[in-house]
């Protein structure tokens, strides 16, 4: 009996993907409903902060999140009245339409039975693009399609589909090749460009790569109105340590912003920052604290690894250089915390500047795991290796008080979202105590130690009368320097 509907799910997929390069030759134009419901997502979050339903982290998450899914939106719906296809263009378009309609079912019903899943249905995959989270069993849904595409490769509609479920699911790399597979396929466009672009940022831990770089200014070259790649131009300048520039493109975005542009608020708050540094050094450690298990080691030993090659191939990044030292220390990797600063200092050798950012730097990650007044080098010395290197796994509490007093940075969209919503899930079903480890260290990780309290308050609630889920969760605590 589920088979007819299944059918007509599909029906709607297949008729899309003939529809699809149809519209693209537009610019797609929404009714502006997509608008208004993150208009209402963004009044609610703040409904919801002001009621303290939802704390200061989780708040913020999810209005960047949401302010960037707006960028789309609000782009498209303000070209409604100015974007007009020619009569007989549209009647094409609908005579196509309406032969896809009268015709892809029997192709619908023939992808039916040759998968044999209705789990293919891509239902799932919108989640991104409404902002909820992605339901269980995604991964499997995931690697039906990986199936089905394998043996359609040159399905490009199902590559740009499965794309953005990779960086949701932390396959940074994978997400990175679809985006690739839909651009070789499809051709260049803005959109194509900028969504392979922001994959590469996300893949590399935030940092705008040359590369990334590259396609945000052929998606600019394309549609100079775009958005996105406006913003992420700016956000290379200012981590190129051109922050003027950043704070020019940026200003300049602001002033031909239609008058209330529901991104306005996204890239006002990046002017704000403009002086700030760059991407959050607890970021990778954020990401492993709430990543699921079955892919939290994966998904922060690549992040790391990635940090590692970009500085190996460009080695005058001095933020960078202190970034991977601390994401090191914060896995352990007390080998590796020695050579990364070896190798900082070998790069940076004929930069006598650089070196004393470094420098600085470094001490300040010294000072985290400082026990004692001795354990700090003499003046002007240089930070201590030793010390930085013996940093126990994870954050204690010297860390924690560290990384609370530091200044707000440009915090990975991805993992900052991917903490806000594990909260929510927790906050609806707190019987998984796994997820309740992972949301207390990542409160940790991120400094938010009051965050990580409570929320080990609420697992213990949630959790009373199991003491073996008891046990886990005080042992957590005390790893992390959260009791006493």
């Amino acid at each position: 009996m589920i088979l007819w509907p299944i059918l007509a799910v599909m029906t709607l997929g297949a008729v899309a993907a003939v529809w699809w390069p149809l519209a693209r030759r537009q610019k797609s134009v929404r009714s502006g409903s997509d608008v208004a419901v993150y208009r209402d997502q963004l009044d609610e979050i703040d409904r919801d902060e002001a009621a303290s339903l939802i704390g200061g982290v989780e708040a913020e998450a999810a209005r960047i999140e949401v302010s960037r899914r707006l960028i789309v939106a609000a782009e498209a719906a303000k070209v409604v009245s100015t974007v007009a296809a020619p009569a007989p263009a549209l009647r094409n378009r609908w005579a196509t339409l309406a032969a896809a309609i009268i015709v892809l079912p029997l192709g619908a019903g023939l992808v039916y039975l040759s998968l044999g899943s209705p789990n293919l249905v891509p239902v799932s995959m919108n989640a991104e693009a409404s902002g909820k989270q992605l339901p269980e069993g995604i991964e499997q849904t995931v690697a039906e399609v990986e199936k089905y595409l394998e043996a359609n490769p040159e399905n490009g509609r199902g590559w740009e589909l499965l794309a953005p479920v990779y960086l949701r699911l932390g396959r940074f790399d994978d997400g990175v090749r679809a985006g690739r597979n839909a651009l070789e396929i499809f051709g260049p466009d803005a959109a194509r460009l900028g969504d392979l672009g922001e994959a590469i940022v996300v893949a590399s831990n935030g940092a705008v790569t040359p590369e990334a770089k590259g396609l945000f200014e052929r998606a600019n070259a394309a549609d100079p109105e775009d958005v996105m790649a406006q913003y992420y131009l700016g956000l290379s300048a200012k981590q190129e340590g051109r922050r003027d520039e950043a704070a020019k493109r940026w200003t300049a975005l602001i002033s031909s912003a239609r008058e209330g542009a529901e991104w306005l608020p996204m890239v006002r708050a990046a002017l704000a920052r403009v002086d700030e540094k760059g991407p959050s050094f607890a970021a990778p450690a954020a990401a492993a604290a709430v990543a699921p298990p079955e892919h939290n080691g994966d998904a922060i030993e690549a992040m790391v690894a990635r940090l590692a090659e970009r500085l190996k191939n460009d080695g005058s990044d001095v933020p960078g250089w202190i970034q991977l030292v601390r994401s090191y220390r914060v896995l352990g990797r007390t080998e590796k915390v020695k050579a990364a600063i070896a190798d900082a200092h070998a790069a940076l050798a004929s930069d006598q500047e650089a070196l004393q950012r470094l420098d600085q730097g470094l001490q300040g990650l010294e000072a985290e795991v400082a026990s004692g007044p001795g354990a700090a080098g003499p003046a002007g010395a240089g930070p201590a290796p030793s010390a930085i290197a013996v940093a126990p796994v994870g954050p204690d509490a010297n860390q924690v008080a560290a990384a609370a007093q530091m200044a707000p940075t440009e915090r990975n969209i991805m993992i900052e979202g991917m903490v806000a919503r594990l909260a929510q899930r927790m906050a609806e079903n707190g019987s998984d105590v796994d997820g309740w480890l992972r949301l207390i260290k990542a409160y940790s990780v991120l400094g938010e130690r009051d965050k990580a309290l409570t929320a080990a308050a609420n697992a213990r609630n949630a959790l009373a009368g199991n003491s073996d889920n008891l046990r886990r969760i005080g042992e957590l605590t005390k790893e992390l320097g959260l009791e006493g």
